[in-house]
Parts: C-alpha cells; sequence; structure tokens
C-alpha cells in the first residue's frame, strides 16, 4: 500500500488523535530546562567580568596615581636645577628637560625662556635654545628666540639662536637679521650666518 492511500484511509484517526497531558508536562519541563540553564550561566559569566573589571579599574587607578606622583617630583626637581645657583646644574637642568620631556609644561617653559635671556652662562644659553625647539609650534618660544636674538651679544649664542630662527624659517626675524647684518660691530662669522638664515627664510 502506498503511503498517500495509508494517510487518506486513516485521515479521520490521524486527526482524532490527541497528545497526552503527560506529553505537554513532560515537554513544558524540558523547555524550562534548556531556557533557563544558559541564564544561569550569563549571570555567572557577567559577575566575575564585572568583578575582574572592578579589580582592573583599581589596578589602573593605583598606577595612574603612583605615575602622577613621580611625575610631579621630577618636575619639582628639574625646576630645582633650572633654577640652582650652579650653571653645571642649570645645564644639567636642560638636558634632562631635553631628554625626558615629551609635552610642553608651562612652568618649565617659562623659566627656560627666561635662561634664554637672563642666564649669564653661554652653554647653558646654547643648550636652552635647543631644548626650546622641541616645541616648534609653540607660539611663546617662536617669540622668546626671535626676541633673544635683538638683545644677545655673545657671539656664540647669537649663531646658535640664527641657526634655530633659519630652522623655523620664521620670517619675524628678518629684522633682527638685518640689523645684525648691519651692524658694524657683529663679528663677520655672525654676519655669515645671519646673511644665510635671510636667503634660506627667504626661500
Amino acid at each position: 500500500m502506498k503511503i498517500k492511500e495509508f494517510i487518506q484511509e486513516h485521515k479521520a484517526a490521524f486527526t482524532s488523535d490527541k497528545m497526552s497531558p503527560n506529553s505537554d508536562a513532560n515537554f513544558e519541563a524540558l523547555l524550562k530546562s534548556k531556557l533557563h540553564q544558559p541564564k544561569k550561566q550569563k549571570l555567572l559569566y557577567l559577575k566575575y567580568i564585572s568583578i575582574a573589571a572592578c579589580f582592573a579599574v583599581v589596578i589602573a587607578s593605583i598606577f595612574w596615581f603612583q605615575n602622577t606622583v613621580k611625575s610631579s617630583q621630577n618636575k619639582k626637581e628639574l625646576l630645582a636645577n633650572l633654577n640652582a645657583d650652579s650653571a653645571g646644574k642649570r645645564l644639567e637642568g636642560v638636558y634632562k628637560f631635553n631628554d625626558e620631556y615629551e609635552k610642553e609644561d608651562k612652568k618649565i617653559i617659562n623659566r627656560l625662556c627666561s635662561l634664554l635671556h637672563k642666564d649669564d652662562n653661554a652653554n647653558v644659553k646654547i643648550a636652552t635654545i635647543d631644548a626650546l625647539l622641541k616645541f616648534p609650534s609653540n607660539e611663546k618660544i617662536r617669540k622668546n628666540l626671535i626676541a633673544a636674538l635683538e638683545n644677545e651679544e655673545t657671539p656664540l649664542v647669537q649663531i646658535k639662536l640664527i641657526k634655530a630662527l633659519s630652522i623655523l624659517r620664521e620670517n619675524r626675524a628678518q629684522k633682527p637679521l638685518e640689523k645684525l647684518i648691519n651692524n658694524e660691530e657683529t663679528f663677520p662669522i655672525v654676519k655669515n650666518n645671519a646673511t644665510l638664515a635671510m636667503v634660506e627664510i627667504n626661500k
């Protein structure tokens, strides 16, 4: 007998048969066990993840605090060196800034600009110019380099300033450069450097 014929003959039996109440209860119990089990596991995972996240935040906070304290101590030490009476200590501070500081710090930059104008040691001034060149886009630094060139009288420092302004291609430096070139008291080597800088800036 074919399946089609069997179904047609027993059609009434198929439609009149009902599932037993026990099978409904068994199915419902099975469904609940399958559906609720992953929820418990998910809650357990979430609990562990939240605990781990809390630990990570605490550890990160401790590291941040330690780094902040260390950075603050380093800054105080550096400023102490830059303000020292000894030229050697000031020079040490300038070199430390040049080696270690990657971000601009207002207090330190202000102190370096002050050294550029007021320090009586040419080596400290030359090192300071190198340190300030780490931040070529800083407008305050550019203005201070130009102002220093206008007032500087030591030839070695003048040459260093001229080269710095030439590297920066600072157009506002043209007047102080012309003043140096036209001044009869300016050393020939300084005049030559000023002339070369003028050509470089005007390119």
